[in-house]
């Protein structure tokens, strides 16, 4: 609601200015909050909440490179230096993999296997292009009236800071086959409601403002052997 009432009201530079004011705010009010070492506090075998953002969940290790409110761990989501081969049974990164350029892909999801235990689960979801196609085509008249933007903040990224931009983009059959390449087995697709961890609300469940639901949500395992 905050940022559609922003974007009537201000420019792409002004809004820029807000985010990142408040993004700001947010990071020392987390630097300021006194918290245990996760890590220490915590034994393996870990769940793994990767790219957390200000989205906190219960019951997982949230990660994310930014130190926001809803982090216990500090780390490139990329390289997950301070966690040890097979210390996770579970990995969930929501809206995350499409701001990695197309060449980190295969090895992000590489060292994510790297981390999993042997029958671990990955659960990865995405902006998923056959839906956007889809929902684009079907409210075409929506998207040639002028003033109406051609969804590029799902496309391309909010852009409020450094890391808020789209690089890449998946549909089942390519991020499928990303994951099979470098080693995961039985990829498919999970449904979108009900959310997987009860009362968790993120973007895997997004569907504004057409009413569709537009994200790839992909589980997919690491082999026992």
């Amino acid at each position: 609601m905050l940022r559609q009432i922003l974007r009537k009201i201000t420019t792409v530079q002004q809004r820029q200015a807000v985010y990142s004011l408040i993004n700001k705010v947010n990071a020392t009010k987390a630097a300021l909050i006194p918290r245990a070492n996760y890590l220490d506090q915590n034994q393996p075998p870990y769940r793994l909440h990767l790219g957390c953002g200000n989205i906190k969940i219960k019951g997982f290790c949230n990660v994310d490179a930014l130190h926001t409110v809803a982090v216990d761990v500090v780390d490139d989501i990329r390289k997950l230096r301070n966690f040890p081969d097979r210390c996770a049974s579970e990995i969930y990164a929501c809206h995350v993999l499409e701001h990695f350029s197309h060449d980190e892909i295969q090895p992000i999801l590489k060292r994510w296997f790297e981390i999993l235990q042997p029958g671990g689960i990955l659960r990865i979801s995405v902006p998923d292009i056959d839906r956007i196609v889809s929902i684009y085509q079907k409210n075409l008249t929506h998207f040639h009236t002028k003033g109406n933007a051609p969804w590029i903040g799902l496309i391309y990224g909010g852009q409020v800071n450094e890391y808020d931009h789209h690089k890449t983009g998946f549909n089942a059959t390519w991020l499928s086959y990303l994951l099979e390449s470098v080693g995961y087995e039985a990829c498919e697709e999970y449904p979108h409601e009900p959310h997987f961890v009860p009362g968790t609300v993120d973007g895997s469940l997004s569907h504004e403002p057409f009413g569709e639901f537009f994200s790839l949500n992909m589980l997919a395992r690491r082999p026992l052997q």
